[in-house]
């Protein structure tokens, strides 16, 4: 009887070591579950973490810079109608000397002149040229600059403006001609906000300085609409 007894209280026993060792497992097993988990989920936010800031070079789009350079639309160019010319012979010089001038002559069409000192200009033959301002836009002098000098500038005189002064007046500017090389100067008359009215006069000062200056003509133009 003693002997059942015992053996009944060992299986217990056995029993109780077996459910404890059962349980003991069960924990230790989730834990290191959890422990894996964790170490995936760092690993993951570490990868993310060390994921470059910016994309690959090769797979980002690219704003390619143009193979050609962009065309532009040039300007038509301005039309003018020219509304009067003049030219010069020995017998119609045009212009009348003023003032630091000598050697006025024409040879060949082609009205020539020497400054002789810092103040050279002259002024047109008619006083009373009845031009009217409005028809006006630009003023070209067809001219060959054989001196050093490149500042010019031409005053002109109206109907209810007759004095010469600055303000009616509108500078420019050439550069000393190597050889035979004509330019065309071109005054425009918009740059002078006295220019209106009837024009009665103009005077032309076509250097600062000593030097020789040839004049082939004087085109008036208007711009056409």
């Amino acid at each position: 009887m003693k002997m059942k007894s015992a053996n009944i209280i060992l299986k217990l026993l056995a029993m109780i070591f077996l459910s404890v060792v059962l349980t003991c497992g069960f924990f230790v097993l989730q834990s290191c579950g959890e422990g894996s988990d964790n170490a995936a989920t760092a690993a993951q936010e570490d990868a993310i973490d060390e994921k470059p800031t910016t994309e690959d070079p090769t797979l980002a789009p690219t704003t390619a810079e143009p193979t050609e350079p962009p065309t532009t639309t040039e300007k038509p160019p301005i039309k003018t109608e020219e509304i009067a010319k003049w030219t010069f012979s020995e017998e119609d010089k045009v212009f009348k000397t003023g003032n630091h001038m000598t050697n006025f002559r024409v040879e060949d069409g082609i009205l020539k002149l020497t400054s002789i000192g810092g103040d050279p200009f002259m002024y047109s033959i008619n006083a009373n040229l009845e031009m009217n301002a409005e028809d006006i836009d630009f003023i070209k002098f067809k001219i060959l600059n054989l001196s050093d000098g490149y500042r010019n500038q031409l005053f002109f005189i109206t109907n209810d403006e007759p004095g010469w002064d600055e303000p009616k007046s509108i500078r420019n500017e050439y550069w000393h001609s190597e050889g035979e090389e004509w330019e065309i100067l071109v005054f425009e008359t918009d740059d002078c906000d006295l220019w209106e009215g009837t024009i009665k006069q103009i005077r032309f000062d076509p250097l600062e300085q000593e030097g020789d200056i040839e004049i082939e003509y004087v085109v008036f133009e208007k711009i056409v609409k």
